[in-house]
């Protein structure tokens, strides 16, 4: 039982880390887009020639920045989430709604990881060109979409049996038993 405990500790930090390191990829991504457009638009600005590759590149940055950074932003509880309904909702009602979206958010990722790896992989066997400034396979700049489905599958597993081992005592517990045993002790119905 301890093994696979510490199995288990180590693989979520192994997740961690490689959720943390995209996420600073991500960013310096972000810095590339920023300091290649600052200087497209001062070289125009003095009249010179502007590098061709600069906005295909960063529109290339922006899918990448998307799915790296993703899974990071969930492992942290940042994504955006909408509380119109769970603000009005007790701690049992929270748990249980978090629980659905977290299974709906696995059943969602693991679905378009099929369908974005079946896609990518095509491109990759039919060696599709992305024909424009710089000729670049298709295949490689979209690989980063089905593996940021596959890490956000894993942090939705993730907080779906995380929320599953902080389940109170009486949550998920046959009311029957819950009764029968509260008449045993003589606490009356519970």
């Amino acid at each position: 039982m301890i093994d696979r405990q510490e199995r288990e500790k180590t693989v979520l930090k192994l997740l961690d880390r490689v959720c943390t390191g995209l996420a600073v990829a991500a960013s310096t991504l972000f810095l590339f887009c920023t300091f290649s457009i600052c200087y497209s638009i001062f070289t125009r600005t003095l009249g010179l020639l502007t590098p061709i590759w600069v906005v295909q590149f960063n529109e290339y940055a922006m899918l990448w920045i998307t799915f790296l950074g993703t899974a990071y932003l969930l492992m942290r509880n940042r994504h955006v989430s909408i509380q119109i309904i769970t603000s009005r909702m007790g701690e049992r009602g929270k748990r249980f709604l978090g629980r659905i979206h977290n299974l709906l958010g696995m059943v969602l990722c693991l679905t378009l990881l099929y369908f974005t790896w079946t896609s990518t992989w095509d491109h990759i066997v039919r060696k599709v060109i992305d024909v424009q400034a710089v000729d670049i396979p298709k295949g490689f700049v979209l690989v980063v979409i089905p593996f940021g489905f596959l890490l956000l599958f894993l942090q939705f597993l993730r907080r779906f049996f995380e929320g599953l081992k902080t389940l109170p005592q009486s949550e998920g517990r046959d009311p029957k038993v819950m009764r029968a045993t509260a008449t045993q002790t003589g606490k009356g119905e519970a």
